[in-house]
């Protein structure tokens, strides 16, 4: 069984120590390594090459969204998922169009860190189910939205999720099996028809709407 390998980057020793400990209980993970603020992260991912990083969003140095813009440039393959203190909307939004597709509370469970890191190991996103619920409670989607939502074709509704998980055009082409230019233009028809400036607008109201909580399938 190949296992998941895992880069721990956290400011706490000892929480990094108990998570450490708590992981390596499960048969399909390892921690290569550990690090403790953003300047090390990227060191230690570079030197040990993981599955995933597991990054707690407020590490000194260089934060969360920091990090994986820098390592989004020269790191290809590498999967992350964010420890949070709270489900914040700005966070989440500026986490995913980073890349980051997983995501959990420090409140949550071991459980939900696990199903987290199996599941963007296997290329699928991850959201805490607390962090769901706290970001649905706290957004307002309105009906125009919703109107707007409908004018999309179902291949644009599939890309306007997985923009909302933080792929570029590259992996959602990969991922749907089309072309750059095709993803491109469908880029270019959701921002046109939702009237919206970019992306980041695009995958803000793909999680208003809950557009982004649902299975790819589902928005067929």
């Amino acid at each position: 069984m190949k296992k998941i390998r895992v880069v721990l980057a956290d400011d706490y020793r000892l929480f990094r120590d108990g998570l450490r400990r708590l992981l390596e209980l499960e048969s399909d993970i390892t921690v290569l390594g550990e690090a403790g603020d953003g300047l090390e992260a990227l060191r230690v991912v570079r030197e040990k090459v993981p599955d995933v990083l597991l990054l707690d969003i407020d590490i000194p140095k260089l934060d969360g969204v920091q990090i994986v813009r820098e390592l989004s440039c020269t790191t290809r393959g590498l999967e992350y998922v964010a420890i949070a203190p709270s489900a914040d909307e700005e966070r989440l939004t500026a986490l995913s169009a980073a890349g980051v597709r997983g995501y959990v509370l420090k409140s949550s469970g071991v459980s939900e860190l696990v199903s987290a890191l199996r599941s963007v190991a296997r290329g699928d996103p991850y959201v805490d189910p607390k962090v769901t619920g706290d970001f649905l409670i706290n957004l307002h989607c309105s009906r125009e939205e919703r109107y707007l939502l409908e004018e999309l074709t179902p291949k644009e509704r599939e890309v306007l999720y997985w923009i909302s998980q933080g792929m570029n055009n590259a992996d959602i082409a990969g991922r749907m099996v089309l072309s750059e230019k095709t993803v491109k233009n469908h880029v270019s028809h959701i921002l046109r028809k939702l009237e919206l400036k970019d992306r980041t607008q695009a995958a803000v109201m793909a999680w208003r709407t809950g557009l982004a909580q649902a299975a790819p399938l589902a928005n067929y």
